[in-house]
């Protein structure tokens, strides 16, 4: 049992166990509402350019969560890449960090690679993470000191690679990520050293990817936290090594780079971006 409050208010205990069967629930629930919605026409609004979008079906599915997560535990927060959520977060010590759509355009194209991710945090640490892609119906669940599992199937990360066996999923493509008038050094250092590079969209499906053994790295110069948090607990449960470009741990407060790898390899790609500055 872990102690949870918010503060100023009488300590409630929190049931790990169960708290991560009602995420489990209620993100495949999720799911299925994010396959109904996807047969209706979709509007799409801008977040800043085009390739930056959002959807009904976002706010859709991220409200159906957050008002599912309250009702059951109203003591807890939720930060929410559409921001139904509208509570100060800091009064919380237990906090849902949830994607209503990881990968929303390739949902948008249809392109199978997209789902629903949601990250436990408490005090900082991540306790649960759930990522479920509806098309697939793969079901990922990571729980801390508990091991990693996709429909019930225990996830390890397999024996030691070498780096030219490894397929890379990446979106280090621009030297300078706003401007995007030149390509990163890295990007041609990893087609020549991997077997192959890839750029499939969906963080935390690809770090689940991962988990799994399909891919064997991750790497993205910038995210927000409801990008990864659930792929990253799901992922460092499976075996993963995960850090930042710098180096440094990954925060769930704060966004920033990733690079998530098979551990044979991590330093070895890590030492592609000794010069990164977080």
């Amino acid at each position: 049992m872990l102690a949870n409050r918010m503060k100023g208010e009488k300590q409630m205990t929190l049931d790990i166990d169960e708290l991560g069967k009602f995420a489990a629930d209620i993100v495949k629930e999720a799911g299925a509402l994010l396959k109904e919605l996807r047969t209706e026409p979709i509007k799409l609004e801008e977040k800043g350019d085009h390739a930056n979008l959002v959807t009904f079906v976002d706010q859709e599915v991220e409200k159906f969560l957050v008002d599912n997560i309250l009702e059951k535990y109203p003591d807890h927060g939720v930060v929410g890449e559409e921001g139904v959520f509208e509570n100060v977060l800091t009064n919380f010590e237990t906090e849902w960090v949830i994607d209503p759509i990881d990968g929303t355009t390739n949902f948008i194209h249809n392109f199978p690679f997209y789902g629903i991710s949601v990250g436990i945090v408490h005090k900082g640490e991540g306790l649960i993470g759930v990522v479920y892609n509806p098309v697939t119906d793969e079901l990922f669940y990571g729980q801390k000191g508990n091991g990693a599992y996709v429909n019930g199937d225990r996830l390890t990360i397999s024996p030691e690679i070498q780096l030219s066996e490894a397929l890379v999923a990446t979106s280090m493509f621009w030297e300078n990520i706003w401007t995007k008038d030149a390509l990163h050094h890295s990007i041609i250092q990893l087609y020549k050293e991997t077997r192959g590079v890839r750029m499939v969209g969906g963080a935390a499906i690809t770090l689940c990817e991962i988990a799994k053994g399909t891919l064997n790295a991750y790497i993205v110069p910038m995210l927000s936290t409801w990008d990864y948090a659930g792929g990253v607990i799901i992922l460092k449960e499976a075996g993963g090594s995960i850090s930042q470009l710098s180096g440094s741990p990954v925060s769930f407060e704060l966004g920033g780079s990733i690079l998530a790898a098979h551990p044979s390899i991590h330093q070895e790609l890590l030492n592609m971006y000794v010069d990164w500055i977080d």
